[in-house]
């Protein structure tokens, strides 16, 4: 068995586990809304779902209280479409970033099967790159962008 190492906290002075996969997602995080900031069209409504985090426990139950949903996924991405027809059509795309081989948990399984049979698309992605690849395939990205290699 695997023992993971404590770390005493500055503000609470209560010893925790280290986490060291969630710093790593952090910064995949940020390097990701940083760069969508610059690429992605006007066009498309975006944002970060902050339902992680360690909180205490009044925060916990406050935020309960007011409808926080266990699951939802790290970014969610909205655009709309016209087909031949002039008929504007509404996507909706969540993502989930996950550091290393880190699995879902159930409430994020839970909200994937959701939102699948709602019609919306879902995608765990491991990397920027790879969230990009997701976005740019579905024309979110303004075109002319050069990003690791691949024009959009």
């Amino acid at each position: 068995m695997t023992t993971v190492p404590l770390q005493k906290s500055l503000f609470t002075r209560r010893w925790s586990q280290q986490v060291h996969a969630t710093r790593k997602e952090i910064d995949l995080h940020i390097e990701l809304v940083a760069m969508l900031r610059i690429v992605l069209k006007p066009t498309v409504l975006w944002w970060h779902t902050p339902n992680g985090e360690h909180r205490n426990p009044d925060t916990a139950r406050k935020l309960k209280a007011m409808g926080v949903l266990p699951g939802v996924p790290d970014l969610q991405f909205h655009w709309a479409e016209m087909d031949e027809h002039g008929q504007r059509f509404r996507h909706v795309l969540h993502m989930e970033m996950k550091a290393g081989n880190r699995p879902q948990g159930n409430a994020q399984i839970a909200f994937e099967l959701a939102v699948k049979l709602l019609g919306d698309e879902y995608y765990i992605v491991r990397t920027v790159v790879d969230a990009l690849e997701i976005l740019g395939e579905r024309g979110l990205i303004k075109e002319g962008v050069e990003i690791a290699g691949r024009r959009w």
